[in-house]
């Protein structure tokens, strides 16, 4: 069997899969995620898979995963554009990652950003991310009613072209659910690495928000991601406190924090 299949029953283990997932994005060593302080890398323009795929343009990549201990100081990690790295480098070095992910630092580079890209750029309120992880040892799965409406999504009968795109964009599978015969829910997968599958859920119709629907289809997905031996994933505005509360009740802990920003290409 292959060290990334696995099954990952304990938070160690856990962490270290994605110290080492999140530097494979990041293009830097594991370690850096967890000595105090910045590290800054400037990314290349050229072949932003961001740029050729959805028209935007990476600008910033930030992740600063929470500390191991009380008595540990916080650490971060920045890929930037070459025309930010001067102003960003300035702002880091007076600004230590707890301080940036206040209120007030993440307002300053918010600014930052702006100042030298203009406007359009991701939303703060977008740009800030929690990243969220279980594994075998910690999920709760969902029991409730909403089980029995979810079904998976099957390329070779699907007609829908909501339901094709989904498939499109989430390449380990799909799980939705329908009402007469529109999808309102649906809970995508998709690898990012080789022992992590990043999973995004969504409730579309707000009449249906808030009664339980996002904690089951988060749930399904969640655990296909576990019996196929991969470690879940998943990141969502910090200032949504109802997927923080979907999270929470599946048993899903805080891994860190992620800032991204983009622009037009």
């Amino acid at each position: 069997m292959p060290e990334y299949e696995r099954v990952i029953t304990d938070e160690k283990d856990a962490l270290a899969l994605l110290d080492i997932h999140h530097g494979m994005l990041l293009g830097c060593p594991a370690v850096d995620l967890r000595r105090p302080g910045w590290r800054i890398q400037v990314a290349r323009a050229e072949g932003d898979p961001t740029a050729l795929l959805f028209g935007r343009r990476s600008l910033l990549q930030l992740v600063s995963p929470l500390q191991r201990s009380a008595t540990s100081d916080r650490a971060g990690v920045a890929v930037v554009m070459p025309e930010l790295r001067a102003p960003l480098a300035a702002l880091l070095r007076v600004t230590p990652p707890e301080a940036l992910l206040a209120p007030a630092g993440l307002a300053a580079l918010d600014a930052l950003v702006r100042s030298v890209a203009g406007d359009d750029v991701t939303a703060p309120e977008a740009a800030h991310q929690w990243i969220r992880y279980t594994f075998s040892g910690s999920f709760r799965p969902y029991l409730g009613q909403w089980l029995e409406w979810i079904e998976p999504l099957d390329e070779a009968r699907e007609m829908d072209p909501v339901a094709l795109g989904l498939l499109a964009r989430f390449g380990r599978g799909v799980f939705v659910v329908r009402r007469a015969g529109a999808i309102v829910a649906y809970a995508g997968m998709r690898q990012q690495s080789p022992s992590i599958w990043e999973l995004t859920a969504r409730t579309t119709v707000e009449s249906l928000q808030g009664h339980g629907l996002a904690r089951a289809i988060a749930s399904r997905a969640t655990r296909a991601t576990l019996a196929a031996g991969r470690l879940p994933l998943a990141g969502h505005p910090a200032a949504s406190l109802a997927a923080a509360r979907v999270a929470a009740a599946l048993g899903y802990r805080l891994y860190g924090e992620a800032i991204t920003y983009s622009t037009t290409a």
